[in-house]
């Protein structure tokens, strides 16, 4: 006979067995919290979390900076994560690389606590400068009070092995990556590699595990699969990390963020609905105005802001330092008007004493929001240009076509001060640069100049002046590039991924590129995650249709719109989908709308923000979106969107 105390014994082992696995829970479509799946491959929105080993002190190399653009490469640096259920004192423990070692000294009493990270930087000061953190210790003695490691390292750029072992001396994790061909223990199959197409170059990457789907803990199976820039995974593979950015777990935004509350939410439309309701809302300030906004030219705005700083409403600016064609005499002028009367104003771009080689964190500052007062939040797709919301008052009146969304919802305001506090950060990082009269390029525009009267963009209707505003609950989700836009489990990908028979897409873009990747190759070698998702939803039986910008559209580039509209009317035509695609310049001024539209049977989703179709918005770019959930809000939108459709073309 089986006694009770064997079972009570048997019961407890059982139970430690289950608490030291994992746990199991459904999920239906959450669309900004964590994905089910257990593997990121394709996307599958109705899984369970995944297994994810929780081994006792399993810890892994997590990520590496190995090819440092700065000089000497002092900010080289090992991510070492601590995946076991209790906290690991480091003593004794070592890395290795090319035949060197560093090792914690039997005395150090650097811990790494149950699933947290460790940074072990070449030298501290130079890796706070470049990843804006703290590391945890370094393998080069300097000035910073950071624990050192007794030896040195030395991390090979072109390919090699980094091997993290134990203070017995056993093997615990290896990372063999680039050219390296030898056989290593503990590694299986090639070596890792990062992804370096487009404009992706290698030097200044950061190598990354993927993380799963659902816990955000990294993926560990001891192979190049494991790493994020794995070529062969389109769906979770293809990503590309830099020094500085977020996105490492929840709480630096690894998921968009949202959440449902009673809030009050606004859109407007440009060019004839966006000036008014925006001076308006700006004028109100009381207290605090944050902006960033990648180009600034509009005189009358930068008074309305120049006043409001004169009358003690704090204000800081964000603007791209480096935009195609440089910064304009126009914005000049408008940044100086506002500098003058104590706007702060920062420049995206490198400081004049930062480190040789040092490079920016984003390829472009390219984001539209702001926060007013800490209680409203704008997120949109227009610069502020008088092009985009021009300030007359004579209908009916062109110009670029765009939107904005206006928000009081909590979360959406907490999550855009937060991308602010990390861009903003002066003195953090090298890549901010403050408005100084006299510097050439960042300063005053030449003496005596004035701002030319803006252009004409002749239309004959501007239907859309009047704002729409709704009250009540809304799920509002802020998605964020590089961090989160990507993933193709959640927010925008994640519906598209849902979107079958009787559902409808709708999609405005300046524009939506045919393939990423180099421009030499082509939508099989280097697809477009977001229109591949849009061609599966149209193969699903769903109603989709595209609207690209004929104004700025370059015929002769193998990219462009025109290009994009044919391969998706091909498709389209060959396999007899409701699929369909146009160029079109409503407003007379061109297309500079990011916007998607999604009807699954009875949610109505619009997403507004900066977002283009290209790689380079996606991966490398900062970009913000607004997801939101309000039938009312979907409706101005599609009524915008027909419209518009209406009046462009198919070819």
């Amino acid at each position: 006979m089986i006694s009770a105390r064997w079972i009570g014994s048997l019961i407890v082992i059982i139970g430690g067995l289950i608490a030291m696995m994992q746990i199991v829970l459904p999920l239906d479509l959450a669309l900004y919290a964590a994905p089910p799946d257990s593997t990121p491959t394709a996307p599958n929105t109705h899984l369970a979390l995944p297994l994810i080993s929780l081994a006792p002190n399993k810890l892994v190399i997590a990520a590496a900076y190995i090819d440092s653009t700065v000089a000497q490469e002092p900010d080289s640096a090992i991510l070492i994560w601590n995946l076991g259920l209790r906290p690991q004192s480091m003593a004794g423990w070592r890395l290795e690389s090319a035949g060197r070692i560093a090792q914690f000294p039997l005395t150090s009493t650097v811990t790494i606590d149950a699933g947290s990270r460790l940074w072990c930087a070449a030298e501290a000061t130079a890796f706070a400068l470049t990843f804006g953190e703290l590391a945890g210790c370094e393998w080069k003695t300097d000035t910073s009070p950071a624990p050192n490691l007794r030896g040195s390292l030395q991390l090979v750029n072109h390919g090699g092995t980094i091997l993290l072992r134990a203070a017995t001396g056993a093997p615990v994790d290896v990372l063999v990556y680039g050219d390296e061909s030898r056989p290593t223990p503990g590694w299986d199959g090639r070596p890792a590699q990062l992804y370096t197409r487009g404009a992706a170059a290698a030097p200044g990457q950061v190598w990354r595990r993927k993380l799963q789907p659902a816990s955000g803990l990294p993926i560990d199976s001891d192979g190049a699969a494991d790493w994020a820039g794995d070529l062969a995974d389109i769906a979770w593979g293809r990503r590309i990390q830099m020094p500085g950015w977020l996105g490492w777990d929840a709480g630096t935004l690894l998921w968009p963020r949202g959440a449902t509350s009673d809030s009050t939410l606004r859109v407007w439309v440009g060019p004839e609905g966006l000036y008014e309701p925006l001076r308006s809302v700006l004028q109100s300030a009381q207290h605090t105005i944050e902006l960033s906004i990648y180009t600034f030219e509009h005189p009358q705005l930068a008074t309305l802001l120049a006043e409001a700083a004169s009358r003690g409403v704090r204000i800081r600016l964000l603007l791209e330092g480096n935009p195609p064609g440089g910064i304009t005499n126009l914005q000049k002028w408008c940044v100086a008007t506002m500098a003058n009367s104590g706007v702060e104003v920062l420049y995206y771009a490198l400081a004049a004493d930062a480190p040789a080689g040092q490079r920016k964190r984003y390829r472009f500052e390219h984001a539209k929001y702001g926060i007013v007062d800490g209680s409203i939040a704008l997120i949109g797709s227009e610069n502020f240009t008088r092009d985009a919301m021009p300030a007359s008052v004579g209908p009916p009146v062109g110009g670029r076509r765009g939107f904005y969304l206006a928000t009081d919802a909590p979360d959406v305001i907490s999550t855009l001060q937060q991308i602010f506090g990390a861009d903003w950060a002066p003195g953090k990082f090298s890549d901010r640069r403050a408005y100084a009269p006299t510097d050439p390029r960042y300063g005053a525009p030449p003496i005596g100049y004035t701002p030319p009267q803006p252009a004409k963009y002749p239309v004959t209707e501007a239907e859309f002046t009047q704002p729409v505003e709704v009250h009540g609950p809304v799920t509002s989700i802020v998605m964020s590039a590089p961090e989160n836009a990507l993933r193709p489990d959640v927010a925008i990908l994640g519906l598209l991924e849902r979107a079958g028979s009787g559902d409808e897409i709708s999609l405005m873009q300046l524009y939506e590129q045919k393939y990423w990747g180099d421009v030499t190759s082509n939508p099989t070698a280097d697809p477009n995650p977001r229109l591949q998702a849009l061609i599966g939803a149209a193969r699903r039986g769903a109603q989709v249709r595209v609207l690209l910008d004929g104004y700025f559209d370059d015929d002769a580039s193998p990219r462009s719109n025109s290009a994009t509209v044919n391969y998706l009317n091909a498709i389209a035509a060959a396999e007899h989908l409701n699929l369909a695609a146009r160029l079109g310049n409503p407003t007379a001024g061109g297309i500079h709308a990011k916007l998607v539209l999604v009807r699954l049977g009875e949610e109505r989703w619009s997403a507004v923000g900066s977002l283009n179709g290209s790689e380079v918005s996606y991966k490398l770019n900062r970009e913000v979106v607004l997801l939101v959930d309000r039938l009312e809000i979907y409706v101005r939108l599609h009524e915008v969107f027909l419209h518009d459709w209406r009046l462009s073309t198919s070819d």
